[in-house]
């Protein structure tokens, strides 16, 4: 039986940990395809109104997909790919020409219904990101001479559209992706050419048609213009924007930002971790021991002054908003009083003192500045954790103070601080340090209000920033970072259970 409980443990925690990775795919699919599929995309502009309001526009450049900057943006972050599966290479020469001839009668073929300008720039969109998995059709459709004008020059278009391939762009190159961009931009060269030829006449267009025919022929091979079924099926289901994440994701690439590809997720969050892992955490620690301390002498007096004034107050706290408390704050105490004991004024914005002042500090200089910085910013967050945690708490040990074993104990004659320290504190710590446990996931982002009041550079501006400009890279590896950190915690907590309890068996018991 000695061995019993350690065998269970471990393995326990190996099943949870072959099950997490399972859970973080799910969690990570569910948010992937909820981020792609909600309406724009990062390369639509952002716009304030006068009023404020929020708008989202997109050139009309961009909307054809003629424009470079456009096409090298949504490349770069994978968005002329399909979210899960791309069935693309299966479109037919067929349904390339209906959709070109949609394009040029801004009307559904099988109505004639006339597509509203939301619809027909979504097509043109679409059009354009298939276009590299249609060439041969684009190739038929620009050369058969039984065509209209119109359609054979917007297959003309978007042949160049397909067949286009963008640079590596981002710091540390490798020598094979500076090679490939050599070959890249002689094609590439080769394409703006005929892109920008003006067709005066039908020959002209025969020319060029012909000159981009003729490359083809020779480029169809590295274009993967003409895949197999096998090269298909791996397309299906390999060249897609959710593979490529997952595939980045699994070397512990997150991408790089939205606003600039120089920049990686990893690095701009690792500069915000300090700030966001000392509000979450310290708050955490605080909230948990402070709740057992109010919850256990409101259970032990219960009914009294002290346990309906406790009450009264933990109500107020939590029915009082964090964006009321902050600048109360900040009002009434840091811009009229100093910092206890000192004759420093009490910091209302940032982590620390400025640079120039901060890096003149010695070790223990530091700490008190950070100290003094983040005082009101802990209060303001815990105040709202205390509130509604400690009255939790409260009903959790006026349940244990009534089962058996208390009594028993008491009967026993156990002195009263072993009674409420060990007997009861022990077993009433359980359910409590589930729901802090399950807060950890709030560590990334979830103090955004506290770090936009007092201007800490911390998790939760960074994402909140990222929904705003539609950063995928930055919202996934928020959903991701926060699910992980959530499921620790509840892994943690499971194994605290048994240290705090021993009659807890995380594994299975043989029968």
């Amino acid at each position: 039986m000695e061995n019993r409980v350690p065998e269970d443990m471990i393995q326990y925690i190996l099943k949870r940990v072959l099950l997490l990775p399972v859970t973080l795919f799910f969690i990570v699919l569910a948010n992937f395809c909820l981020i792609n599929l909600a309406p724009g995309e990062p390369a639509y502009l952002t716009e304030v109104g006068k009023g404020g309001e929020a708008s989202r526009s997109v050139g009309v450049a961009q909307a054809q997909g003629l424009d470079e900057r456009y096409l090298q943006f949504r490349e770069f972050f994978g968005l002329t790919l399909p979210i899960l599966f791309n069935s693309w290479p299966w479109v037919t020469e067929g349904e390339v020409l209906d959709q070109l001839k949609m394009i040029a009668s801004k009307k559904e073929l099988k109505n004639g219904k006339a597509l509203s300008a939301k619809e027909y720039s979504k097509l043109k969109v679409l059009t354009g990101d298939q276009a590299r998995y249609v060439l041969a059709s684009l190739v038929a459709i620009m050369t058969d001479q039984k065509e209209p004008l119109e359609i054979r020059r917007l297959a003309f278009f978007y042949f160049i559209r397909g067949a286009t391939r963008f640079s590596h762009i981002g710091a540390n190159l490798s020598q094979k992706q500076k090679d490939e961009n050599d070959v890249l931009g002689k094609n590439n060269f080769f394409l703006d050419n005929q892109r920008g030829v003006q067709f005066e006449s039908l020959a002209q267009f025969e020319k060029s048609a012909s000159a981009l025919k003729i490359w083809f022929e020779l480029h169809k091979k590295n274009l993967q213009a003409t895949p197999d079924t096998i090269e298909k099926i791996e397309i299906f289901f390999f060249e897609t924007r959710f593979f490529r994440y997952m595939s980045r994701v699994v070397q512990l690439d997150f991408g790089s930002l939205r606003s600039d590809p120089n920049r990686s997720v990893m690095a701009e969050v690792t500069k915000r971790l300090k700030y966001s892992l000392t509000l979450a955490l310290l708050p955490m620690l605080a909230t948990f021991l402070l709740c057992q301390l109010f919850g256990l002498f409101m259970a032990i007096w219960k009914n009294s002054s002290f346990d309906i004034g406790a009450n009264i107050i933990f109500l107020l706290f939590y029915a009082t908003p964090v964006f009321v408390v902050a600048p109360f704050l900040i009002e009434h105490v840091a811009l009229h009083h100093h910092y206890p004991f000192t004759d420093y004024p009490f910091p209302i914005r940032g982590f620390s003192s400025e640079d120039s002042i901060y890096n003149n500090f010695t070790s223990l200089q530091r700490v008190a500045d950070v100290a003094r910085h983040i005082t009101l910013p802990l209060i303001t967050i815990l105040y709202a954790s205390l509130a509604m945690q400690s009255r939790l708490s409260r009903a959790i040990f006026l349940d244990t103070l009534h089962q058996d074993y208390v009594r028993t104990a008491r009967a026993k004659g156990v002195a009263p601080f072993a009674l409420y320290a060990i007997h009861i504190g022990r077993n009433a710590a359980i359910p409590i340090l589930t729901s802090v446990a399950g807060s950890l996931g709030l560590i990334l982002g979830g103090t955004i209000i506290i770090e936009t009041i007092f201007e800490i550079h911390g998790f939760g501006k960074f994402f909140y920033d990222a929904i705003i400009d539609r950063d995928y890279n930055v919202m996934m590896f928020s959903a991701l970072a926060s699910s992980f950190l959530a499921l620790v915690g509840y892994l943690v907590a499971d194994i605290t259970y048994m240290c705090l309890d021993p009659r807890i068996s995380l594994g299975e018991k043989n029968r």
